[in-house]
């Protein structure tokens, strides 16, 4: 199927400098519930890839696009995780902002979580200083982690953090003196920084769990062995479930003492005993808690599959699991959804990255990380034939999409005015293109063009058809006016044609 490939006259981007995307997707009502679709892409972006009836909302490394001037300590800085939260009782969104790693030392980072209300204004931007130990000593201004930052259901700020750390490797056939990267799991108050939970992996997961090649690091603290790269984590009533990439295991862990309450292993099953051929996963993404009760709790994952460390055997899907609770070897794990690629013809294989969630009116939302596409399937999405849509928004080792987010989200931008660009039709008129990003409830255009600046007429009302709306003018000035749902009036800078 051919990609439609959208350029937009208002906006001042330069191709290929995209760094982030906030796509806001209209679904029709027969598809899904009418909400928006949020997703936090990756670098060299050499197009606009979008549905006709789409909004979106650019951020990236200069961030202008839907949030002037906001803090950010360098100029070529990532953000990612962006997605709609609460907090403090207001809608918000939330994004993490900072250095990300390369190299032999590549995939974490060291930078700050940011907050912005509906008009993207800043609320708080939270920079947490560690005192990590790096390996090259350098000291980054923020340290949180770039992999997981998320608002508790108490209000908390929880994030992942990486230290060096000496530890003996010899188990896994290492240095009895060697190095690792310490994943770290922080919870703190985002407004007062006080911790509010702390726990090392290394004190609780023994080394010789991990799946990483010893070649890969640990030899000496300039490229530690990067034994467990925990990927995510989300607060589960009095537990923490958090997912270890690199030894294929997803774990329980008691807030009160951090003790592993149990684990599930990709492979083996863990605590839960032997899993099916459907149910097995390895270096996964984005393993969240759904319908958790004391007997019971259902996990999504993104089974990547693979890694670019070892040989892959097989394609990455998306996981719906349930376990039954507390473990027993005796009751083994239920796969509800594999969802595997529809087209049978092809596979897609994403070595990292991806998410996978179960929306609230029962429809798995699944995004592919490292190969920039997300599908919705409908509540039948067991069949792996219930795709409601598929969005591909790049090329493939171009953008990547580290987590697809589908909610609700309402904003109107108040540090910039709708934009307006005129260009010669040719036939003595003028086309008019306007657009106003990051505003979400917009209705309808109302025109006014004149030959004298204090002197312009309405002259109609234009209705509003995506993110960018053309229509024709006699010039040779023009000014439009934003209608929002709310009835709400907004003016554009007059535009000379």
């Amino acid at each position: 199927m051919p990609i439609l490939m959208r350029m937009f006259n208002t906006i001042s981007i330069q191709k290929p400098h995209f760094q982030n995307l906030f796509v806001v997707m209209r679904i029709n009502k027969n598809a899904t519930e009418i909400f928006p679709v949020a997703s936090a892409v990756g670098v060299n972006w050499n197009a606009i890839h979008t549905s006709f009836m789409a909004n979106m909302i650019l951020s990236g490394s200069s961030v202008d696009a839907c949030c002037p001037n906001p803090p950010l300590l360098a100029t070529d800085l990532t953000v990612t995780n962006l997605h709609v939260s609460t907090f403090q009782k207001q809608t918000i969104l939330s994004y993490w902002n900072g250095f990300v790693t390369s190299g032999a030392n590549f995939g974490h980072g060291y930078g700050n979580v940011t907050f912005l209300d509906t008009s993207y204004s800043e609320i708080l931007t939270i920079c947490p200083k560690l005192g990590l130990q790096t390996p090259d000593n350098v000291t980054y201004p923020c340290e949180a982690d770039v992999h997981e930052s998320h608002i508790t259901s108490h209000g908390g700020l929880l994030f992942t953090a990486y230290n060096v750390t000496q530890t003996d490797l010899s188990s896994i056939g290492g240095p009895k003196n060697g190095w690792v990267y310490d994943c770290l799991i922080y919870e703190i108050n985002p407004v007062t920084g006080e911790i509010l939970f702390q726990w090392s992996a290394l004190e609780y997961i023994p080394v010789n769990r991990t799946l990483m090649p010893l070649a890969t690091g640990g030899q000496n603290r300039s490229i530690p062995l990067n034994y467990i790269l925990i990927n995510s984590v989300i607060d589960v009533g009095d537990t923490y479930l958090i997912n270890g990439r690199h030894t294929s295991t997803v774990y329980l862990v008691d807030k009160k003492n951090g003790n592993v309450l149990w684990s599930l292993n990709g492979e083996t099953g863990g605590d839960f005993g032997p899993l099916s051929p459907d149910a097995k996963f390895s270096w996964q993404h984005h393993a969240r808690a759904h319908n958790v009760t004391d007997t019971s709790m259902v996990i999504t994952l993104v089974n990547n599959a693979g890694s670019a460390f070892v040989k892959r055997t097989k394609s990455s899907n998306g996981l719906e699991i349930q376990l039954s609770l507390p473990p027993s070897k005796l009751q083994p794990v239920a796969i509800l959804t594999a969802l595997n690629n529809p087209n049978t013809s092809s596979s897609i294989i994403t070595n990292s990255q991806g998410s996978s969630l179960i929306l609230s009116n029962g429809n798995y939302l699944l995004g592919y990380g490292q190969i920039p596409v997300s599908r919705e399937y409908g509540p039948n999405h067991g069949s792996n034939s219930d795709v409601l849509w598929e969005a591909r928004y790049g090329e493939d080792n171009l953008v990547q999409n580290y987590r697809m987010f589908k909610q609700e989200w309402k904003a109107t931008p108040t540090r910039t005015t709708p934009s307006v660009f005129v260009e010669e039709s040719g036939d003595g008129c003028y086309f008019a293109y306007v657009s106003w990003n990051g505003a979400t409830c917009i209705k309808a255009w109302d025109v006014y063009e004149g030959s004298e600046r204090k002197m312009l007429e309405y002259v109609g009302r234009v209705e509003f058809k995506g993110f960018e709306t053309r229509f024709i003018i006699g010039g040779p000035m023009v000014q439009v006016v934003a209608i929002m749902e709310d009835g709400k009036e907004y003016k554009s800078e007059i535009v000379t044609t």
